[in-house]
């Protein structure tokens, strides 16, 4: 991902917000970073200080909810990352002030997330969980808007979104058949329709499936996220 590599990592502190398997905290921790992993899953935990220890680096592992910190310092990260993971825990009061919080003054925000603004796509969200019998609670129909970039900006200043993934996302269809080259030749080409069509017609980037974010923590956070 261009915004992680865009910066040295060694040395830096980070945080893997919702780590899940850990690809992308292995990863950094093998380009020098000092990495924690954060999930709420202990088993989650577990299986990425196993992958660690197997690919002879050193990951920090905490199981805790996000809402709930008190273990991670004020400002103990240089950069906190989360792919797919801050639509989950959004909707838990206090998650967003304890990201904030343990994120150092200018210090950087990169997440992976899912983009909802094309109802299409909504609409396909809300069907897949429904037939999959998923739980409300799960959040799976919380995805990032401009409404969840406005909160981000109470404590994030700037926050800047890369749109990705139009007709791209059609990816999903062929999960499973990327072995195949008809498969990975047709998401090239997608990809490719794909930035001639944002570069051409850029409204049409609130139509994309999925989105990168990054923010530059304020200096100073308001009182009510102390």
């Amino acid at each position: 991902m261009a915004e992680l590599e865009s910066v040295p990592l060694r040395g830096l502190n980070v945080l893997d917000y919702g780590c899940g398997p850990g690809d992308f905290g292995l990863w950094m921790a093998s380009e020098g970073a000092n990495v924690t992993a954060l999930d709420l899953s202990p088993a989650a935990i577990e299986l990425v200080q196993k992958r660690a220890a197997a690919s002879g680096v050193t990951v920090r592992g905490i199981a805790a909810d996000a809402a709930a910190l008190p273990m991670l310092g004020d400002g103990e990260f240089d950069l906190v990352f989360g792919c797919a993971a801050v639509h989950h825990t959004l909707k838990y009061p206090g998650a967003l002030q304890e990201l904030a919080r343990v994120v150092r003054p200018a210090g950087r925000l990169v997440l992976a997330e899912t983009w909802g603004e094309n109802p299409a796509l909504r609409a396909a969200r809300w069907l897949r969980a429904k037939l999959g019998g998923e739980a409300e609670e799960q959040g799976e129909e919380i995805v990032f808007t401009m409404l969840e970039i406005s909160l981000l900006r109470v404590y994030f200043h700037p926050v800047a979104v890369r749109h990705l993934n139009l007709f791209a996302m059609a990816k999903r269809l062929l999960r499973g058949r990327f072995h195949s080259p008809a498969a990975r030749a047709l998401l090239r080409s997608l990809e490719g329709l794909d930035g001639m069509v944002l570069s051409l017609v850029p409204p049409t980037k609130r139509w994309c499936g999925e989105a990168v974010i990054v923010g530059s923590r304020n200096r100073q956070l308001p009182k009510m996220a102390e």
